[in-house]
C-alpha cells in the first residue's frame, strides 16, 4: 500500500457543508502506520490551511483528499 498523493499537493475543499468558499489545503507530510508484519495498514496525511494568518493543520485520510479533487485530477494519481 503506498501513498496516492505527493508531499506539496495543493486541493480545495469546503471546511464545512455551509460554507461559502473553499478552503486552499496544502499536503506537508504522510504518516503511515504498519502492523507487527511490517504491512501498511493505514496512510494518513497532514494537511495545513490558514486561518485568520495561522497555519492550521490536521490529519486526513485518503477518501477525504480524492473526493474534494475533480475527476481529471483523480485521474494523474491512479
Amino acid at each position: 500500500m503506498n501513498p496516492r498523493f505527493p508531499i506539496g499537493l495543493v486541493f480545495y475543499r469546503k471546511r464545512f457543508t455551509k460554507a461559502k468558499e473553499p478552503t486552499e489545503y496544502t499536503i506537508l507530510n504522510i504518516y503511515t502506520t504498519r502492523n507487527e508484519a511490517g504491512n501498511v495498514v493505514r496512510i494518513e496525511y497532514l494537511v495545513s490551511h490558514d486561518f485568520l494568518g495561522q497555519g492550521i493543520t490536521e490529519l486526513m485520510c485518503d477518501t477525504t483528499i480524492a473526493r474534494s479533487l475533480t475527476n481529471e485530477q483523480l485521474k494523474e494519481y491512479i
